[in-house]
């Protein structure tokens, strides 16, 4: 049953659009870079942008800098997390939006706003429901950053909104986490920029 849902959530799911366009992207767009990490990384086939690392954080974020913004993905993991990044100022620096979806071993499913500052992160809301997607199955996670407010949204649910003045514009992004006793393999694709 749970692999029915998957399938049918991910048909047709294989497009990437940025801003109100709904023209699909073919490849990673070339103006984002890698801001930590390796670009080797990061790669595209399938209509997703895929990612692997064993060799901590990578960060595939966009050249331009956004103060109000709506950033959507649909993303996938098999074993770790699929992460949005949003105010980056450098690599050190910004939010992450961190999906860890429910079937780990070593970590309950959540989502949390992380505030990343000179490299250290502290958690500052976090959710531990439902709504959550399985390992493998594709969840819609959503953020949005309007003044000093924050919201994220799994599968179209409001889950997260907190309040948090330190970066009030910036890069945009996807991340993820692994070392070689827990590698992160995760898709992005359908990715929008409002």
């Amino acid at each position: 049953m749970v692999a029915g849902a998957c399938v049918l959530l991910t048909a047709g799911i294989v497009t990437l659009t940025v801003s109100n366009l709904e023209q699909p992207m073919q490849g990673i767009p070339q103006e984002w870079s890698v801001l930590s990490g390796d670009r080797d990384q990061w790669d595209w086939a399938g209509g997703k942008i895929i990612a692997h690392s064993i060799t901590g954080e990578t960060v595939l974020a966009s050249s331009k800098e956004y103060r109000d913004v709506t950033v959507s993905a649909v993303v996938s993991t098999t074993n770790r997390e699929a992460s949005l990044a949003i105010h980056f100022q450098d690599a050190d620096n910004g939010y992450i939006i961190i999906f860890t979806p429910d079937g780990l071993t070593n970590w309950p499913a959540h989502i949390d706003i992380v505030k990343k500052v000179s490299n250290r992160e502290s958690t500052i809301a976090s959710y531990h429901g439902r709504v959550f997607s399985s390992l493998g199955c594709s969840a819609k996670v959503t953020v949005a950053a309007k003044g000093p407010w924050l919201e994220a949204r799994l599968n179209g649910v409001p889950v997260l909104r907190t309040k948090d003045t330190t970066f009030t514009s910036g890069f945009i992004g996807l991340r993820i986490f692994g070392d070689p006793d827990s590698p992160c393999d995760a898709t992005f694709s359908n990715l929008t920029i409002k």
